[in-house]
């Protein structure tokens, strides 16, 4: 087995107003079960334009002249790394969907803050 394999990817991307800063993905794997990542829309939505991200998640756009019409998404876990080519166009209109149930500038207002605060603490007892 190569070290570098290209497969198809399944993935589904879930966005609710209650958890506006962040985007879930939830890839799809064969056996029927699913890993799930969690991006910031805001890293997503400048991956539109330029590299962007640091880290374990980089998004960047594909060179116009060479396929445009793609987002490149690397993800580094503590097992392995994946480089996924994404269709530009679904996830561009996707994203306009979630800023406007959300528009930028106004996550505050739509956070359910009681939760985010919970969950900043749970991370701490781990």
């Amino acid at each position: 087995m190569s070290l570098h394999e290209a497969l198809p990817v399944q993935a589904r991307f879930h966005y609710h107003h209650t958890r506006p800063l962040e985007v879930r993905v939830d890839f799809l794997t064969g056996n029927g079960g699913a890993v799930t990542w969690v991006l910031s829309r805001d890293l997503l939505m400048r991956g539109l334009l330029r590299p962007s991200g640091d880290g374990d998640v980089r998004v960047w756009p594909a060179c116009p002249r060479h396929d445009g019409d793609a987002l490149w998404v690397f993800l580094q876990g503590r097992t392995g790394a994946a480089l996924l080519e994404v269709r530009l166009s679904p996830l561009r209109a996707w994203l306009e969907e979630t800023l406007r149930s959300v528009p930028c500038g106004t996550e505050g207002l739509s956070m359910d803050w009681d939760e985010a605060f919970a969950h900043v603490l749970a991370q701490g007892d781990r």
